[in-house]
């Protein structure tokens, strides 16, 4: 699997339509391979939807991928130093 480079991390509202309930999810941009992955848990049960380059992806390669963003190290945020 190629690397993946994480743009954004986000919490989002999803609809289905099965449910009249909006329900919340996260989303991980990508940079690369460019698109987004959105990840919701409905009834202890989790599943992926690709978004852009990732649409129409398996279950198993988003997974697979969520993973992969999830792993990748973010810099600290440099924090300004004090007296």
């Amino acid at each position: 699997m190629a690397a993946v480079e994480v743009e954004s991390r986000e919490r989002v509202q999803i609809r289905m339509r099965e449910s009249g309930a909006t329900l919340a999810a996260w989303r991980v941009s990508l940079s690369s391979p460019r698109g987004a992955i959105v990840q919701a848990e409905v009834s202890g049960k989790t599943w992926y939807r690709g978004e852009g380059a990732l649409l129409g992806s398996s279950q198993e390669k988003l997974a697979e991928m969520w993973t992969a963003a999830l792993s990748t190290v973010e810099p600290e945020p440099e924090l300004p130093q004090y007296g």
